[in-house]
């Protein structure tokens, strides 16, 4: 078992615990260490994928101990670095078609949050034009 992986289970111990301040210790040390590996290997989509939901963690256990802006910020995180490389040319376009697809799984809890907590409306108006371009570029496959 990969090092991270062990930092997200005793995070999410921790937080089912309500040790929140050991969950949250965890999660970022799981987001260190994915970040490193990540980088190394950034086609790698299993590491992406747990990157992102380490995110999400951090988001839920910040909007549980009622720090909401906490927790939005750690949801746009990896929704803003998935639009970066979906629209950059350095990256591969495999790469570029998983941040694409991906952009939806970042958008959707973005949107659910600011229907729990109330967005400036800029935010709200950009998040909801965000949900227009992502539904529409979206990748058909066959």
């Amino acid at each position: 078992m990969e090092v991270w992986q062990l930092l997200l289970i005793k995070g999410n111990d921790s937080f089912n615990k309500f040790e929140l301040p050991l969950a949250e210790e965890y999660y970022h040390q799981a987001i260190e260490c994915l970040e490193h590996q990540w980088t190394a290997d950034i086609e790698d989509s299993n590491l992406l994928m747990a990157w992102i939901s380490a995110f999400h963690n951090l988001a839920v256990l910040y909007e549980e101990q009622g720090q909401p802006k906490m927790a939005f910020r750690y949801l746009q995180i990896p929704h803003q670095r998935m639009y970066e490389i979906s629209q950059q040319t350095q990256y591969s376009d495999d790469l570029k078609f998983i941040a694409l697809r991906t952009l939806k799984m970042t958008l959707m809890p973005l949107l659910a949050f600011s229907k729990k907590y109330p967005a400036c409306d800029g935010c709200l108006a950009s998040l909801k034009k965000m949900e227009i371009v992502v539904n529409a570029s979206q990748p058909i496959m066959h």
